[in-house]
Parts: C-alpha cells; sequence; structure tokens
C-alpha cells in the first residue's frame, strides 16, 4: 500500500465526506454500488451509531483518492479499550493492507486506549490472526469470536 491510511470521522454536516464515503457504506450494508439514497442512508448510520450506540463511524481514507476504501464503527467506554464495532473495506480495495493500516490508525484517534478488540465471523478470523490479534474466545452456534490486540 503506498498510500498512507487515516480515518476521517463522520460527520451529518461535512456533506465532502460523506460523498466520498457513500459508496462504501452501500457496498457494505447492500452489497452493490452506489445508490441514489446512498447518502441519505449513510447519514441515518451516523445518527443512529452516534445517538443511540454512543459509537464513532469513520472512512477509511487515503490522500489522493477520489472515494473512501471502507467504512469503520468504533465503540469506547474510557477504560483503555476500544471495540470495532464493523470494519468493512470496498472489494476493489482489498488485499493491500488498507484494514491492517485503519486498525493501526485507531491509536491515533483514541489515544488513551490500550487495546482493542472485535467480534468476528468465521470467514475473517484468518485475517484478524494473521495482523496480530489473540482469539479470547472461539465462534459456536450461537455467538461470534471475540478477538483482541494490544495497541502499539
Amino acid at each position: 500500500m503506498n498510500s498512507e491510511i487515516y480515518l476521517t470521522k463522520l460527520s451529518v454536516n461535512d456533506d465532502e465526506a460523506l460523498e466520498r464515503a457513500a459508496l462504501a457504506h452501500s457496498e457494505s450494508v447492500l452489497g452493490c454500488e452506489f445508490t441514489n439514497g446512498a447518502k441519505k442512508d449513510l447519514i441515518e448510520y451516523i445518527e443512529d451509531m452516534n445517538n443511540y450506540y454512543g459509537s464513532d463511524v469513520f472512512a477509511i481514507d487515503a490522500s489522493g483518492e477520489e472515494l473512501s476504501f471502507g467504512l469503520m464503527t468504533v465503540y469506547s467506554n474510557d477504560d483503555g479499550e476500544i471495540t470495532i464495532e464493523d470494519l468493512f473495506v470496498r472489494e476493489a480495495a482489498r488485499k493491500r493492507g488498507i484494514g491492517r493500516a485503519a486498525i493501526k490508525a485507531l491509536a491515533s484517534e483514541y489515544p488513551d486506549a490500550h487495546a482493542v478488540k472485535l467480534y468476528s465471523l468465521k470467514s475473517a478470523e484468518g485475517f484478524y490472526q494473521r495482523i496480530g490479534f489473540d482469539q479470547i474466545s472461539p465462534a459456536d452456534n450461537k455467538c461470534l469470536s471475540l478477538w483482541r490486540k494490544e495497541l502499539d
């Protein structure tokens, strides 16, 4: 990955960032390209995550790129541990180290955090293991697997 990855905390009032991130949200939710209501759908998602869950929504961006590479939703309860609730990298941008770089960028967004945890689908467990997460509990028929990593 040549471009430096950074996170843009999304706000419903930042039209430029919303325009860049709308495609990633559309693809993550619908599994398809941009739709007419994508920006509106993203705004509703940000409002829900901010207001009801107290979570931050970030676009995964790189300088010089017109569109965001993906989205990440993160919850922090001020205990030094943050939880990635959702991490999505657009299909066209996968296998380029973007997810790994986005997780690393969390340290600058949450400077007091010492660890990150997340729940994973079985299909993504290999990715999290490769980038240094430790499995805390395996998936079963009722629960996703739980992973944790110390931040640098």
